[in-house]
């Protein structure tokens, strides 16, 4: 479930993010699937795992809204 998600965000960033962010997302998207597959959804690790997981998806969501800004101002 939570693979999926990130995978529709991540397909929805431009080309040029998803490249360079290739290496970063690629491993958030084993994460997620690992962490999909555990059996116990209510154990301290699930819990930690995912903050980690959601801390690590903000930074990829703030470096493609700062490349949209970035890239804004160069095509007005």
């Amino acid at each position: 479930m939570l693979r999926e998600e990130l995978q529709e965000l991540f397909d929805a960033m431009p080309l040029f993010v998803q490249k360079k962010l290739e290496p970063v997302t690629i491993n958030l998207l084993e994460r997620a699937a690992e962490l999909d597959s555990e059996k116990d959804k209510s154990s301290d690790y699930y819990a930690e795992e995912h903050e980690d997981i959601m801390k690590e998806v903000n930074k990829v969501k703030y470096i493609n809204d700062q490349w949209k800004i970035m890239n804004a101002r160069d095509t007005n």
